[in-house]
């Protein structure tokens, strides 16, 4: 799994395919969402590097994060990205089909940080929020653009907002931008 050769969405979709399999087994998902935490990381290593994933050093593992946070909530979607997930759980408490402010203030926070490290604080929040709202995480797509943060942050910024925000435009207008930036 940890092949350089392999690109971050064959690595993703191989990885997330692998963490479904584990989705009926409590004991390791258990020990997954201890990734979560810097105190009991070590904890989700084993149930990682069993299925493939390469834990890295502390902090930076993409595998143990995004691991830890399917653990957390392994409801899936087919949203193009994060930020599609995002406008779902706002407009779960919208009555009137607008995002209220404070998620756009979280949402604000999440694209503003500057570390893979920092995202997935603001990761673990928002996971949790799906959960209670019951909508569903991309977890390949978060996987890739987990992976490509440290070198296409700001693209990957760019592709959160548009489908968060929608910029007035459709679906299929967002997506052919959000692939011209990907």
């Amino acid at each position: 799994m940890s092949n350089n050769k392999s690109s971050p969405k064959d690595r993703a979709a191989t990885f997330v395919g692998a963490l479904r399999r584990l989705r009926d087994d409590r004991g390791k998902m258990a020990a997954l969402r201890r990734g979560l935490s810097s105190s009991t990381v070590m904890d989700a290593w084993p149930v990682v590097a069993g299925i493939g994933g390469d834990i890295g050093q502390p902090g930076e593992s993409v595998f143990v994060d995004v691991a830890a946070l399917f653990a957390t909530h392994p409801e899936e979607s087919n949203g193009r990205n994060f930020g599609d997930t995002c406008r779902q759980i706002a407009l779960a408490d919208s009555s009137d089909g607008t995002l209220p402010d404070s998620y756009e203030k979280r949402f604000r926070r999440l694209i503003a940080c500057g570390t893979r490290d920092d995202v997935v604080g603001q990761l673990r929040a928002w996971v949790r929020l799906a959960s209670s709202k019951g909508s569903g995480v991309n977890y390949e797509s978060l996987f890739a653009d987990l992976w490509n943060w440290p070198w296409y942050a700001d693209d990957i910024r760019v592709r959160w907002a548009r489908s968060f925000w929608h910029a007035g435009l459709n679906d299929s207008a967002i997506e052919q931008l959000n692939k011209q930036v990907a």
